[in-house]
């Protein structure tokens, strides 16, 4: 009976318990999926009633986030919460924390939602970033771009803020353009590093500071939409090897408990740049449903659950591909006659065509053999699959 006791006092959640999840994501449906699937009771705040995740949900509670006697509510009847949009505020967080556990904690979201912050954070750790200057007036950006150079981009210091616009400065003339983006608030210039790869890397990250790497997936983007990514990424040895260190480094100094995300980009110099974290469950980190003996999700409910990680064994190659509301319908022929194309759907019905309404993962033998059936497929014309799977 003392044991039980002692294990009944731990740190750690145990089945039939309740996680409250605040925010909602792409992936809130898979994360709580999962958690039913070991065994966890469910609650769900979010500002979104007709969210798919909502509805899988054992308790609701609809609100914005400035509700504190709902959000109160909420906290009081879970034994932890977390939350699966970067977008919440800190300040939401902190109050949340006064009510019940939550393991994610706040220290990332105020360093991610502030560019200015994160590349403190960057600087403070000597983690290789590219050069950037802080912009408050036009005449700021005609100094910085001397140091900077073109083409440079200029990004609002919230992530979010003037609908999260960016403009690239190509020339002089370009400079002008930015006068409307300046009266919304501050921003940065930032150099733009000529580059032809980006990778994510994802990391999962217990109470006790330990850390469990994936190995690095290799990404294709369109504008800031992740479209396609794949696993095991053609890197050399000692590439990965100072990836995964830059993400241990990370890991090792933020005071978060969960997955998270580290996005990296190889510059043709063959210098590694990190350019941002996201503590969140990355759509590139969905092949570890194939590619690894744990997946993302998995390994995030471990680490808020308190149990140990599973160390990661490499399993099947495996590519990602996107599929936004414009790619639904063409989509439906390769339902019927694909035999190893395995179909995610989030439920939603975005009026925006280019948003992501789901995902394909593809288990394989060869990478680019897979890229180039994609290719075929004239579905993803604006992905360049070309360009990979010319160099494999």
């Amino acid at each position: 009976m003392k044991v039980v006791n002692e294990l009944a006092n731990a740190n750690v959640l145990y089945p039939g318990q309740t996680i409250g999840i605040l925010g909602d994501s792409i992936s809130t449906p898979i994360l709580l999926a999962r958690a039913k699937q070991m065994g966890f009771k469910i609650g769900m705040y979010s500002s979104n009633e007709n969210s798919k995740a909502m509805a899988l949900a054992d308790y609701k509670y609809i609100g914005p986030y400035t509700d504190k006697q709902t959000l109160k509510m909420f906290a009081e009847r879970c034994d932890a919460v977390i939350y699966d949009n970067v977008f919440i505020d800190s300040d939401v967080i902190r109050y949340v924390s006064q009510f019940t556990s939550v393991p994610q904690q706040d220290g990332m979201l105020d360093i991610v939602q502030d560019r200015l912050i994160e590349r403190t954070f960057f600087e403070t750790l000597n983690i290789n970033m590219v050069p950037y200057s802080t912009i408050v007036t036009l005449e700021d950006i005609y100094q910085a771009i001397n140091s900077i150079g073109y083409p440079a981009i200029l990004k609002p210091i919230q992530r979010g803020l003037n609908g999260g616009k960016e403009l690239l400065i190509k020339n002089q003339a370009d400079i002008v353009l930015a006068s409307g983006f300046l009266d919304s608030g501050t921003y940065i210039l930032e150099s733009y590093v000529e580059h032809d790869t980006d990778y994510s890397v994802v990391v999962t990250r217990t109470e006790s500071g330990s850390e469990v790497v994936f190995p690095p997936v290799e990404v294709i983007y369109e504008g800031d939409q992740l479209m396609t990514a794949y696993t095991p990424a053609k890197l050399d040895a000692s590439v990965e090897k100072e990836m995964k260190r830059i993400t241990a480094e990370i890991a090792g100094n933020v005071d978060y408990v969960g997955t998270f995300e580290v996005s990296l980009f190889l510059a043709k110099s063959g210098s590694i740049y990190v350019s941002r974290i996201s503590p969140k469950l990355s759509p590139a980190g969905f092949v570890f449903d194939y590619a690894a003996s744990a997946n993302e999700f998995e390994q995030h409910l471990r680490a808020i659950a308190g149990l140990p990680l599973t160390q990661i064994i490499p399993g099947i190659a495996t590519v990602f591909q996107a599929i936004r509301q414009k790619e639904y319908q063409r989509v439906q022929t390769q339902w019927v006659i694909k035999d190893n194309w395995h179909f995610t759907f989030y439920g939603n019905e975005p009026e925006d065509e280019t948003k992501v309404v789901g995902h394909v993962l593809i288990p394989t033998k060869s990478i680019s053999d897979t890229l180039v059936k994609l290719e075929a497929t004239a579905i993803w014309k604006d992905v360049d699959y070309k360009t990979k799977y010319s160099q494999m």
